[in-house]
């Protein structure tokens, strides 16, 4: 049997039994490559041990914390919040900080204050403020009683969208922006604040487990919900580490995903027959007749743009268009104007309906057409492949 054929076939397989499958070759390959890892002693490597105890401690917090009595701790800071941080109310800040050592050089901070220097200038210039943010931080409210001094003093003459100079604190060099101030906010917008302070709380913290704090913090592993947290964790970070040192192939790649396409291309025949085009709702023929016009060799992936530019130099034509790849008995106007089934439905304000594009019996034209199943199972064979490789690594 030719290569061709065997991979058709597979893909098939694949196909079927995917749902089945899918979460136990990734539960496979996830324990082999946490094994191939500690094989090469990377949970031995300090950068590592540190990084996991980091995370480990995140984690724990949802084993080491009593969630119901953290509930009832929260709402009962909020109620207190409400009456100790009204006089001064509370900020919303964006941030763009440069942090500094706890013993920093003289150089060390004109070198810092340099940098930022040149950042406010780009401000000053109209470069977005959030360029300069980390991602995935995000603005939260504070209370301004809470904040350094070096914040709060600069805070009492801002307006809201105004950012500061660089200023120095014992933390670094700091440009803050003022989001937003109020008086007095909501328990779900206070919420965020009021965990770091718990968190900051440490052992003190009221709503915490101390039974399966003390064990963590003594190094005792009997709680099987503290191991378990802790394993899976770990194991996680090994895992991850193994995949940055054995990336797969870029997937998004066009090329490779074209290529593998074709190579299968009968596993992607369709059961039934598809349109892919557009179909376009109009008011009178006319008007049907000159978008069919414009529309009649421009590329379904190009039709909306297409159409959308059109309809901006002709604003007198009322028209909607939907594109896209659709199958015999899902679309009512596909059914009737190309495969010459079933009934038109009436639109009083669409009367005319056309059609523009190509039947497609056998299946999908290209790689795009089925995009996210292709890309799936060219996922799913290099994880394969991947797996192959470890087995006969480490052993089955």
């Amino acid at each position: 049997m030719k290569l061709s054929r065997i991979l058709i076939l597979f893909i098939c397989f694949l196909k079927a039994a995917s749902f089945l499958y899918a979460d136990k070759l990734d539960d496979e390959l996830f324990l082999l490559k946490v094994a191939d890892a500690k094989r090469c002693g990377w949970d031995t490597v300090p950068a590592f041990r540190h990084r996991c105890k980091v995370e480990q401690g995140k984690a724990l917090r949802a084993v080491l914390l009593d969630a119901g009595r953290q509930d009832s701790v929260l709402h009962a800071l909020y109620r207190e919040s409400v009456e100790r941080y009204s006089a001064k109310g509370w900020v919303k800040l964006e941030e763009i900080v440069r942090l500094l050592p706890q013993r920093a050089t003289r150089n060390e901070v004109g070198q810092v204050c340099r940098q930022m220097d040149s950042v406010y200038v780009s401000l000053q210039g109209g470069m977005p403020f959030e360029i300069y943010l980390e991602q995935g931080c995000e603005a939260q409210w504070c209370p301004s009683v809470a904040l350094l001094r070096e914040f709060s003093c600069r805070l009492d003459t801002m307006r809201k969208g105004t950012y500061t100079k660089p200023f120095l604190s014992p933390l670094g060099v700091h440009i803050i922006k003022l989001v937003d101030r109020k008086p007095a906010i909501s328990y779900e917008e206070a919420s965020p604040f009021l965990e770091i302070y718990l968190d900051r709380l440490g052992e003190k913290n009221p709503a915490l487990n101390r039974s399966r704090y003390m064990q963590w913090q003594h190094g005792e592993r009997k709680d099987v919900a503290v191991e378990r947290c802790l394993t899976e964790v770990k194991n996680c970070m090994l895992a991850a580490w193994w995949d940055v040192r054995h990336p797969l192939p870029d997937v998004s790649d066009e090329n490779e995903l074209k290529h593998f396409f074709e190579a299968n291309k009968k596993a992607y025949a369709w059961e039934f027959p598809h349109y892919k085009g557009a179909v376009v709702l109009c008011k009178d023929k006319k008007s049907a007749s000159r978008i069919r016009k414009c529309l009649k060799k421009v590329p379904m992936e190009q039709m909306e743009e297409v159409f959308r530019m059109w309809q901006a130099e002709h604003p007198e034509v009322d028209a909607v268009i939907q594109v896209g790849l659709f199958q015999i008995g899902k679309n009512p106007y596909i059914d009737k104007l190309a495969f010459k089934c079933g009934e038109m439905p009436h639109d009083p304000r669409y009367p005319y309906a056309i059609v523009v594009g190509k039947r497609l019996k056998k299946g999908p034209e290209n790689y795009t057409d089925v995009y996210g199943q292709v890309k799936k199972d060219f996922v799913r064979i290099l994880k394969m492949r991947q797996l192959e490789e470890l087995r006969t690594r480490i052993g089955k």
